[in-house]
C-alpha cells in the first residue's frame, strides 16, 4: 500500500489570506498546507479520500494521474468542492469514477453538483462521469480491497473515517465512541486530525489527538487538518516519539502489513 498526503491543512489552507503570523510567513515548505486529502494505492486500486478544494493542484503537484474510487469523509465544502475536476480523468481515460459516502454526503453532492446528472451533458462528457454509492457503517469491498468505515463525530454530525488493512484515516473528528475505537486496534499507521493547540467544539486539538494515539497505540501516528496555529518544526519537537505532524507530500509504504517503511 502506498499513501500520499495531498493536503494537511484546514478549510482555509495555510498560509491564510492576509495573515502575517509566524506560520503563514514561514519559508518551511512543511508549513504550506493545501486542504486535507489523501491518495492510497493498494492492490492496483487507486483511491482518493475527499476531493478537496485544491484537488486539481494536488493531483498536478504529486503526479497523481488516475483514480478509481473516491471515499468521502463528509460533505463540507473543503472536502467535496474539487469534484468537478474529476472530468479530466474521465475524458482522458474514458472511465467513470466511483464515489462512496454516507447518506448525508451523497445527498449533498447531488444538490451541490446537480448539473453533473444532466443526461445531455453526460452524453458529451463535459461533466464528471461518476457512480454514487451510499454506504452504511459496515465494511465493504471494492474489487479485492476491504474498506472499513469508522463512524466518528464532527461536532453534531456523524462522518466517516476509513480503515484499509493496517492503515486508518480520520479527519474532522471531535469524538469517537468506544465501539468505533475498536476498529483502530493493531494499526501500523493512524492519520488523525489535530486542528490546533486550543480546544475546539468540532475537531480534536493536539492534546486530544495525542490522547487518542496513546489509547489505540498504532506503531506510527501522523496529525493532519492543521491550522496556522501549528508551526511544523516547533510543534513536532513537542510530540511523543511515535507521533509526527503530517505535511503535504508526505509519502510512505505499508508493505504487506509489515513495519512502516519510508519510500
Amino acid at each position: 500500500m502506498k499513501v500520499i498526503i495531498l493536503g494537511s491543512g484546514t478549510s482555509q489552507g495555510i498560509p491564510v489570506i492576509g495573515c502575517k503570523c509566524e506560520t503563514c510567513l514561514s519559508k518551511n515548505p512543511k508549513d504550506k498546507r493545501l486542504r486535507t486529502s489523501a491518495y492510497i494505492e493498494v492492490d492496483g486500486l487507486k483511491i482518493l479520500i475527499d476531493t478537496s478544494i485544491d484537488f486539481r493542484q494536488q493531483m498536478l503537484k504529486y503526479n497523481v494521474t488516475d483514480l478509481d474510487v473516491v471515499l468521502y469523509t463528509h460533505h463540507h465544502v473543503d472536502h467535496i468542492l474539487g469534484l468537478d475536476d474529476l472530468r479530466q480523468i474521465n475524458q482522458r481515460l474514458n472511465k467513470y469514477i466511483d464515489l462512496y459516502g454516507n447518506e448525508a454526503t451523497i445527498d449533498e453532492i447531488k444538490i451541490t453538483f446537480r448539473y453533473v446528472f444532466n443526461k445531455q451533458l453526460i452524453f458529451y462528457k463535459v461533466v464528471p462521469l461518476i457512480n454514487l454509492y451510499k454506504i452504511e457503517n459496515k465494511k465493504f469491498k471494492i474489487k479485492n480491497v476491504e474498506i472499513i468505515p469508522i463512524e466518528v463525530r464532527h461536532g453534531r454530525i456523524k462522518i466517516f473515517g476509513y480503515r484499509i488493512g493496517n492503515f486508518a484515516y480520520i479527519t474532522d473528528c471531535s469524538k469517537i465512541s468506544d465501539s468505533e475505537m475498536k476498529k483502530l486496534e493493531n494499526l501500523e499507521v493512524l492519520i488523525v486530525n489535530a486542528l490546533r493547540r486550543a480546544p475546539h467544539p468540532t475537531h480534536f486539538n493536539i492534546e486530544q489527538a495525542v490522547e487518542l494515539s496513546q489509547k489505540v497505540k498504532p506503531k506510527k501516528t501522523y496529525f493532519t487538518h492543521m491550522t496556522h496555529d501549528i508551526n511544523h518544526d516547533k510543534i513536532n519537537k513537542t510530540l511523543p516519539d511515535n507521533i509526527e505532524l503530517a505535511y503535504d507530500g508526505l509519502e510512505f509504504n505499508l508493505p504487506n502489513g509489515e513495519n512502516l517503511q519510508d519510500i
